[in-house]
């Protein structure tokens, strides 16, 4: 909705500039209306992968239905519409059921002769004009400005309508379709029917689309709906991005726009064409919308991310800092009592225990680990070499024995050194910790990870889907960008370290009372892993049906109830 209200604005803006300009109204006019015809085109091929060069038919009913009811009967355009929109739904219908057996090349040659056919029978009647077509429609409204805003206002409605339809469960039966016929049957999808769906619908849009036409341009004829049409239409959801709500207006201001703006030109159009083909080839061979946005998700937030970092780095420090080893580590301590350590995960610092930093009768340490938030960066991204910063951090702090909390990465951390210095543990507390055994990353997740560096946006919804719970927009926007300040080289080095540890042969090293905590919307730690971790520790496991990955960030409350009743214990 986001981006559809962003489109809507400046296309109002450019109307606005542009109000005294007839013709490039009318140029922008025509744009938004093949966009819709090329957004319905989407549908049918991006989405659900059935493939028609045929697509110029519907918007030939479309057009010639509204034109001749306007004509001859003087109805008003919402009738002409809605007779438009079912008379292409039927027609996509009958058109989809025989070619619910093609696919490819055969589905493609299908719908390119209904295409043709469409045009050769409108050229056959004298109702619709014969070749010459039909002059004198009249426009909706008098002024071209206004006309605008109609096709505008069209573009955005029907944009919303098609991404409710996409990320709905149909749309996801489309996409099914598409990817994997034999998968999608074996989940219960029923092809036919998906596929006739995508038809009507595409057909729809053609249709809508074809209407707007006739009225903005006033004079329709056959060939503007000729297998060129269709074919366009195809080029516009090429160029501009399949299985992309807003690629077929990207495609289709280089395809209907560049025309008008090289007409004056001597260059033909054809070699104009056979360039930007070449380029589109070369660099964007999965359309513009998806060049521009993994430009975006490499590179155009990079700026934004040097200010926070630099911002962050001056004036949001923690209160405390110490020397570990020769590097500044930086920590908050809040109470008095036992100490407590709280060790954070990966992405992490020391404030995703800031609601939980306050248990009275307990003085609790949080610590930005080296490579992590304000601490200095250090060569390697190792687990037990970032527990042996933590064991030389409470040295240097005189803290001869505490309790250790760690959270995902920092619970094997916190394993590390609670198993190779137990002798410095009183209690272990794991809060989705990674497990004992180690932590596989699926290797195809890498370059994701490798993105997350770059690209706050993304990062801000990776770190908010692991805790559904979690309501604070604001603290989750300064967690977000405490993990900017990690080293960049960790992003993908620490899931690499949490592949290469083992403490199983450490399990006669246990001395210690273990709690374990487990989320049961956890997304990236399963049960099986908390239990082995339970079991292997001889551990108490505490699910909690409703919460994610971070138990002390989502249920705060909850967290210090269980860790006074786990100490209380004694």
């Amino acid at each position: 909705m986001k981006k559809i209200m962003i489109t809507f604005i400046i296309g109002l803006l450019l109307g606005l500039i542009f109000m005294s300009q007839s013709f490039l109204l009318m140029i922008f006019s025509t744009i938004l209306i093949f966009a819709i015809a090329a957004l319905g085109l989407n549908i049918l091929s991006g989405y659900t992968g059935q493939v028609s060069i045929g697509h110029g038919a519907f918007m030939a009913i479309g057009a010639y239905t509204t034109a001749t009811m306007s004509l001859n009967f003087n109805t008003p355009f919402i009738l002409n519409l809605l007779l438009a929109i079912v008379f292409s739904a039927i027609l996509g219908a009958i058109i989809a059921l025989p070619a619910l057996r093609l696919k490819g090349f055969y589905l493609a040659i299908a719908t390119m002769a209904f295409g043709i056919a469409v045009e050769q029978i409108i050229s056959s009647f004298e109702l619709f004009g014969g070749h010459i077509g039909l002059r004198d429609i009249k426009p909706l409204v008098d002024s071209d400005f206004y006309m605008y805003l109609i096709n505008l206002a069209f573009y955005a409605i029907l944009s919303y309508i098609a991404g409710r339809i996409i990320n709905s469960p149909n749309g996801l039966k489309y996409k099914m379709t598409r990817d994997s016929e034999i998968a999608a049957r074996s989940y219960g999808v029923n092809l036919s029917f998906a596929k006739l769906e995508s038809f009507v619908l595409s057909a729809i849009y053609g249709g809508i689309a074809g209407s707007l036409y006739a009225h903005t341009i006033g004079y329709i004829a056959p060939t503007d709906f000729a297998l060129g049409n269709s074919l366009n239409l195809l080029a516009m959801i090429v160029i501009g991005g399949m299985a992309s709500i807003h690629g077929g207006l990207i495609g289709s201001i280089i395809i209907t726009g560049l025309p008008f703006l090289f007409s004056r030109g001597s260059i033909p159009m054809s070699i104009i064409f056979g360039i930007l083909l070449i380029v589109f080839v070369l660099f964007f061979p999965k359309g513009i919308i998806y060049g521009l946005m993994m430009g975006y998700v490499k590179y155009l937030e990079r700026p934004f991310i040097y200010f926070i970092k630099n911002n962050l780095r001056k004036n949001d420090k923690p209160k405390q800092k110490i020397k570990v080893k020769g590097k500044d580590i930086y920590y908050d301590v809040n109470g008095e009592g036992k100490s407590v350590i709280m060790i954070h995960g990966n992405f992490g610092s020391h404030k995703w225990f800031n609601k939980v930093n306050n248990i009275s009768g307990y003085k609790i340490y949080t610590v930005d680990m080296p490579n992590f938030g304000h601490s200095d960066h250090i060569e390697n991204a190792n687990i037990d070499e970032y527990a042996d910063y933590i064991n030389e951090f409470m040295n240097s702090l005189n803290i001869d024995k505490a309790v250790i909390v760690g959270h995902s990465l920092g619970g094997a951390v916190a394993q590390s050194l609670a198993l190779r210095y137990n002798n410095k543990v009183n209690k272990l507390i794991l809060i989705s910790s990674a497990p004992y055994y180690g932590f596989k990353t699926p290797e195809e997740n890498y370059s994701s990870l490798a993105l997350l560096k770059n690209n706050r946006s993304i990062l801000k919804e990776s770190i908010k889907g692991i805790m559904p719970l979690n309501k604070d927009k604001k603290f989750l926007n300064e967690l977000v960008n405490d993990s900017l300040l990690m080293n960049p080289k960790c992003f993908v080095e620490n899931a690499r370290a949490l592949e290469k540890y083992d403490f199983t042969d450490l399990k006669d090293k246990i001395n210690f009372s273990t709690m374990v905590l487990f989320g049961k919307k956890d997304i990236l730690i399963t049960k099986e892993m908390a239990v082995r971790t339970a079991e292997f520790y001889n551990a108490e496991l505490k699910e909690y049906d409703n919460v994610g990955h971070s138990l002390m960030v989502e249920e705060p409350e909850l967290f210090k109830k269980m860790f006074i009743n786990f100490m209380n214990r004694g």
